[in-house]
């Protein structure tokens, strides 16, 4: 595994990139169409809780947002620190 900044937490973001596989499966795309770990490492660092502070991450444009923003808000609130 790369070294993750200090401020991710490993087990979130090993959550994220599950989530963003079961995303990949269910719309028939590969994981990188969905987003890139660059833009989940920046949700397991700032843990957006709202659709709004999704927006703040880098490679989330509203499309992405639209089409998979839910379930990785979900991992984000279901991670306890």
């Amino acid at each position: 595994a790369h070294e993750l900044p200090d401020d991710v937490d490993p087990r979130l973001f090993e959550r994220l990139r599950e989530t963003r596989l079961d995303i990949a499966r269910e719309k028939g795309v590969p994981a990188y169409v969905v987003c890139h770990d660059r833009t989940l490492l920046e949700i397991a660092a700032f843990r957006p809780s709202s659709m709004e502070a999704l927006a703040e991450i880098h490679g989330m444009g509203p499309a992405r947002i639209a089409s998979y923003g839910e379930p990785f808000l979900e991992a984000v609130n279901a991670h306890a620190p």
